[in-house]
């Protein structure tokens, strides 16, 4: 049995409610799927579970068009938003819509989005998401344009001279290049793999690698993706080996930086990491990592039918709390059409 730990995330007291937030909500979502409280009338006894899910979140949308992080929450969040808004598509005129509307009005003067409205005015990790989602909005096109463009330009902390000085000399309690530097979740702090992942596909997705400082930020953010493995393959939160020992890979983390890896499949540590994935994958005990895992190993061409069937009958969906978990099964469901939607690309 797999459950995804907590390990690699370091909270202190400065850190924001964002980031607290978040990592509880990624907490929650390795230990259960489902709320305690009563289930939505708008699920039908044998609609499809594709149809179901995305019922679900037709229903679950806020009236100002977001989604919120959970179930019982009225503040609207975009991680769930825009994983919505990428499973809805263009398929449902009025939610669409809607949450295209609430995504152009809540963006940053400089072009980012916040993790939560009325947070992170200078920007977070869910404008690689957003940037994504609004792929097939024209009217989003100068948003998007002004996003990519702050995205190209934001880096881990460790990008600093100091930094990389920093842990070149005096701390070496993590081993990484910091030469290689990614995404942050927030700025001025350091790179993380899925903000990093969810970055070199939003950039491929725009078209960025064709601009010369779009190629060299996605070349980067992919050696840092390389650098912070664990050395059996696979990716943890962060960093690959902590105080000299090696960490142990997550299959949510793992399959995210997979999908942003597409176009090196042929790398020998591309191959590992996609065989300790679809290894592991069958005893995964959340439908949040269970859609992941489905949705990398159909990039890398690996079967995946047993894990869909499995998906397609977990018990009691309609229960699950976390709008984004109930957003990233519905991508797994439809996963070859949802790997075009966010931008992978062998």
């Amino acid at each position: 049995m797999y459950v995804a730990p907590l390990a690699g995330h370091v909270l202190t007291q400065k850190s924001t409610r964002a980031q607290r937030v978040h990592m509880g909500i990624v907490f929650r979502r390795g230990l259960t799927a489902c709320a305690s409280g009563n289930t939505t009338n708008v699920i039908m006894a044998g609609a499809a579970p594709l149809d179901r899910i995305r019922a679900l979140l037709s229903d679950r949308q806020l009236p100002i068009g977001g989604w919120p992080a959970l179930l019982y929450s009225s503040q609207a969040a975009l991680e769930p938003t825009a994983l919505a808004c990428i499973v809805l598509g263009s398929d449902s005129i009025d939610p669409a819509k809607n949450a295209t509307q609430f995504l152009l009005s809540v963006q940053n003067r400089n072009g980012s989005w916040p993790a939560f409205v009325g947070d992170d005015q200078e920007g977070s990790w869910t404008t690689s998401l957003v940037i994504i989602a609004l792929e097939r909005f024209v009217e989003a096109v100068p948003q998007r344009t002004r996003a990519v463009q702050w995205l190209i330009h934001s880096a881990g902390k460790e990008s600093h001279w100091l930094w990389r000085w920093k842990f070149l000399i005096s701390d070496r309690h993590v081993r990484f290049d910091p030469n290689q530097f990614g995404w942050p979740w927030l700025p001025e702090t350091n790179s993380w793999v899925v903000p990093t992942a969810f970055s070199i596909l939003a950039l491929n997705q725009a078209g960025s690698g064709a601009l010369q400082s779009g190629k060299h930020r996605i070349e980067v953010g992919v050696q840092m993706l390389f650098d912070r493995a664990c050395p059996g393959g696979g990716w943890n939160a962060g960093n690959g080996i902590v105080y000299g020992r090696a960490m142990s890979p997550h299959p949510d983390d793992t399959a995210i930086a997979l999908l942003a890896l597409v176009r090196h499949q042929n790398e020998p540590f591309i191959q590992s990491s996609v065989g300790w994935l679809e290894e592991i994958a069958p005893t995964v005990k959340s439908p949040w990592s269970l859609g992941w895992c489905i949705l990398a190993l159909g990039a890398h061409r690996r079967p995946t039918g047993t894990l869909v069937e499995r998906l397609a009958e977990w018990p009691d969906i309609n229960r699950i709390d976390d709008i984004a978990t109930l957003a990233a099964s519905a991508l797994a469901l439809d996963h070859q059409r949802a790997l075009t939607r966010l931008g992978v690309t062998p």
